[in-house]
């Protein structure tokens, strides 16, 4: 995972804390300044890919969520 997807995931965790429910893609785009939906799709599917949230496969972010980490302790 690079460091803009980490940023993403720890937005999405965030934003889904304060308010309740995921940010939609565009809120996204905005944030992190990215020039285009297909652009943050990517990186969206990169998470998705591995392991790092959840989603339908219809990539809205409608029901994105993040997936707990366990730490190793």
């Amino acid at each position: 995972m690079n460091q803009l997807e980490a940023m993403i995931a720890e937005y999405v965790g965030n934003y889904s804390r304060k308010h309740g429910y995921p940010p939609t893609v565009e809120e996204l785009i905005r944030a992190f300044g990215i020039l285009n939906v297909m652009c943050m799709m990517f990186y969206i599917f990169n998470l998705y890919r591995i392991g790092m949230i959840r989603n339908s496969l219809f990539f809205g972010t409608g029901d994105l969520q993040l997936i707990p980490v366990k730490s190793r302790e």
